[in-house]
């Protein structure tokens, strides 16, 4: 027979309101009353009927992710973040797919929104001029935070992308880097923080930039890191460095480097974003940028889940500081003093392994 919440009251001796308010995640009740409602709620396999609760609560405890590619870590991990704080308050999760598609997504937040869903968290596929998307909802009042991607006057939790840029940019100037090339990927806001991070380092430290040493690839492609790399081969001179916008794409920068015979880093310094887990297991130890995917993931499920509870929008973006990492495919000159932390200090400074 099926468990009620009477049956989980009176099996506490509390109150059904008490045991409700738990459930709901009222702060008023204490960690102790928290703690033996969960495990009565476990011992008796008591779930909740979602459709009456929504009724009465107006909400049905279930958010929307809406991500442009599923098979992608950095997305996964985003997701694990988000859940690790919904599901902590009995929240769930209900992920879409977009294959980079605004159309496709467009599709996806209309089909989410008629589902009821609580609010939405959303990487988007839309031009980051186009903000037409984001006043719409909030005309509708629909709860809403984007990842990854920003958008003007719309709330916000990422990483800094113009500090990425700059950093590693700085990063392989530092390292005695000259000609230091940009894998782009333009058509993205965080693409562009990037692009303007990069040039922004080069500025600083008198490097002139050069149009022909920015090409264009495709934020998780691998394959157009390999092809961007091949057309900066046939520049003169050619590039000492690169400074890939992703991780995939520096990934198929250093085929294309190696296919060569071009030593890396000796004659070629490499760069990414991301950190790939397999990034240092590569046959160069990539140097990356770290943009704390998970604590994207944590920080946007909070600040909806505050929109959701009628706290009004963040004021300004909440940007996350990325950490750099050095690995060996930078490391010119391993003497040179890196960052210090947790996190750079587990950084490899190995010896290159081809050559």
């Amino acid at each position: 027979m099926r468990t009620r919440l009477k049956d989980v009251a009176k099996a506490l001796n509390l109150s059904i309101s008490t045991v409700n308010a738990v459930l709901r995640n009222r702060s008023d009740i204490s960690k102790a009353t928290r703690r033996r409602v969960f495990d009565k709620v476990k011992e008796l396999n008591y779930r909740p009927n979602w459709v009456a609760r929504s009724l009465v609560t107006q909400r049905t405890q279930v958010l929307g992710v809406v991500v442009p590619d599923l098979s992608r870590s950095f997305f996964t991990e985003v997701i694990k973040g988000i859940d690790l704080v919904a599901s902590a308050i009995r929240y769930h999760l209900v992920l879409t797919n977009t294959g980079e598609d605004p159309r496709r997504e467009d599709d996806e937040v209309a089909t989410l929104i008629s589902k009821q869903v609580d609010g939405l968290v959303i990487a988007s596929a839309h031009d980051p001029g186009d903000n037409v998307v984001w006043r719409n909802l909030s005309k509708m009042g629909v709860p809403f935070v984007l990842v990854d991607r920003a958008f003007p006057n719309a709330p916000f939790v990422g990483v800094d992308d113009e500090r990425i840029g700059f950093i590693a940019t700085t990063h392989l100037v530092d390292q005695g880097y000259e000609r230091i090339a940009h894998l782009r990927v333009p058509s993205l806001s965080t693409g562009i923080g990037r692009v303007r991070g990069y040039l922004k380092a080069l500025r600083q430290h008198g490097i002139r930039a050069r149009q022909d040493y920015m090409v264009d690839a495709e934020f998780h492609s691998e394959a157009s890191g390999y092809e961007a790399t091949k057309i900066l081969l046939q520049r003169s001179p050619r590039p000492d460095a690169i400074f890939a916008a992703s991780d995939p794409i520096a990934i198929g920068a250093m085929q294309a480097l190696l296919e060569e015979g071009v030593r890396i880093p000796l004659d070629c310094g490499l760069i990414g974003v991301g950190q790939v887990r397999y990034g240092e297991y590569l046959k160069v130890p990539l140097s990356t940028v770290d943009q704390h995917r998970v604590e994207i993931g944590k920080l946007a499920a909070k600040a909806l889940l505050d929109l959701v509870s009628g706290q009004k929008k963040p004021a300004k973006p909440i940007l996350i500081e990325p950490t750099l990492i050095v690995r060996a495919s930078s490391l010119r000159h391993p003497r040179t003093p890196r960052p210090r932390g947790a996190q750079e200090n587990r950084a490899r400074a190995a010896i290159p392994r081809n050559g």
